[in-house]
């Protein structure tokens, strides 16, 4: 339930595009634009205004968007505690989860869950790990599915997945050749890192304080907060990478990068599902957090 012409003028504001926004919400271009220009001629104002290629919101039409924001987020809540009450799986669900959770691990789990449940909508915000868990504490989504450490102890977090990070070359770097790194070996090579914040980033620089290596002395050739294109960078012989196992098995199965090892010692980390709650309070919320609890994740190798 919720207003038709308010979601498709925030999903025009939010994309700064009458077509991206009428793609999201699966209507005609055309269709978009008479439903925003149904709007403003019902308040006999301006609320948008094409720029070249953008679409920018007037000083009412910023006003006008505070406000419809509001009022969808009211409709939501007004749905799920409707469906609580009647102990109904169904309504809106959002859940923030970093990119490595997203991209390897949530997948089959939402199309498991989706099958089971399909009057569940689930809204995902794909973010590095330290924006995911703020995004859950402003209470901007339901839960949190993220990897590494959560210094924060009001938070109720569950173990649903073990994470093994793994260091990685191309198939030509000389280092394939050694058996094991040392500390220097490390300082020597050129790395392309994940972004500042991301629970992999923490990870590696607790790694290098471990081995007694300052952070600041690593050759930091890029920083890039995709691990699949960290992969292919590495793939094309631009640096090493501490990546995840699960988003570099693709690459080892056909050889075009190897796995490099500075001790016989596993670097292990793990998932967890978060919520401010002991568990959700919505029906929804609670199915899908037992869901994700009992499922079966796998190691990719």
């Amino acid at each position: 339930m919720e207003d038709h012409r308010l979601k498709a003028f925030c999903l025009v504001v939010e994309m700064k595009s009458f077509s991206k926004a009428a793609e999201a919400k699966l209507i005609t271009q055309s269709a978009m634009s008479h439903l925003i220009k149904n709007l403003e001629d019902e308040l006999g104002v301006k609320l948008l205004i094409r720029q070249s290629k953008t679409v920018i919101p007037t000083p009412v039409g910023r006003i006008f968007y505070e406000h419809a924001k509001q009022i969808l987020e009211q409709y939501t809540k007004m749905e799920n505690d409707i469906y609580t009450v009647g102990q109904k799986v169904k309504g809106t669900l959002c859940i923030g989860t970093s990119t490595t959770a997203a991209t390897y691990l949530l997948p089959q789990v939402f199309y498991n869950f989706s099958k089971n449940y399909p009057e569940v909508q689930i809204k995902i915000s794909i973010s590095n790990t330290e924006s995911v868990l703020n995004t859950l504490q402003e209470g901007k989504i339901d839960m949190a599915i993220i990897e590494g450490k959560v210094r924060n102890s009001n938070l109720f977090l569950n173990e649903i997945a073990e994470d093994e990070i793994v260091i990685i070359a191309s198939d030509d770097n000389p280092l394939t050749k050694n058996q094991h790194l040392t500390p220097g070996d490390l300082i020597a090579q050129p790395f392309i890192m994940p972004e500042t914040g991301s629970g992999i980033r923490e990870f590696i620089e607790d790694f290098f304080h471990v081995l007694r290596i300052d952070p600041k002395g690593i050759k930091i050739s890029m920083t890039i907060d995709s691990p699949e294109l960290i992969v292919q960078m590495v793939q094309s012989g631009l640096g090493i990478s501490f990546v995840s196992k699960w988003s570099v098995f693709k690459a080892i199965k056909n050889g075009s990068v190897k796995l490099l090892k500075i001790s016989n010692k596993k670097l292990k980390r793990k998932f967890y599902l978060v919520s401010l709650e002991k568990e959700p309070l919505t029906v929804a919320g609670k199915t899908f957090w037992n869901f994700t609890r009992e499922y079966r994740f796998f190691m990719p190798f």
